[in-house]
């Protein structure tokens, strides 16, 4: 929570209007207002004045993420183990080369079965034919290995 929202969840919670905050701390009403939208910010001896009228500490008043007490909120971060990041990065190498093959092999045996027609070379159609079912068969793979996150 930003200076601003604090200033006026406190002002609120104490029963203040802005005009009685201003009056309190000798600004005017529009510097509150300010504050409470975070357009300017208090100075050094009113964020002392507002801890002091607040019962709340100048640390709480200024850190984002500090607790009405003006401790901070620990933050909790979670590691990763390094098997299940060594696993995620296998698999991303894995599904980023299966997914080159099925599209190059496609492109290259359909020349190849063009070529072979146009020559009369049987055996060169019948390998880009092997080549089309592998690259089918790769692209299966590929597949199943992101539906199911492999």
């Amino acid at each position: 929570m930003k200076i601003g929202e604090k200033i006026s969840k406190l002002r609120r919670e104490n029963n203040y209007t802005q005009e009685q905050l201003a009056e309190i701390l000798s600004v005017s009403r529009q510097s509150v207002s300010k504050w409470e939208t975070d357009l300017t910010y208090p100075e050094t001896e009113k964020i002392i004045a507002l801890s002091k009228l607040f019962g709340c500490s100048a640390d709480y008043l200024l850190k984002d993420d500090a607790d009405e007490s003006g401790r901070e909120v620990k933050v909790k971060i979670v590691e990763v183990d390094s098997g299940e990041r060594n696993r995620e990065y296998i698999n991303s190498l894995l599904l980023t080369y299966l997914s080159f093959p099925p599209l190059f092999g496609f492109i290259v045996a359909f020349f190849s079965i063009r070529n072979a027609d146009r020559l009369g070379l049987r055996k060169m159609k019948h390998i880009s034919v092997i080549g089309m079912i592998v690259s089918l068969l790769m692209t299966i793979i590929m597949a199943v290995g992101i539906i199911f996150e492999l």
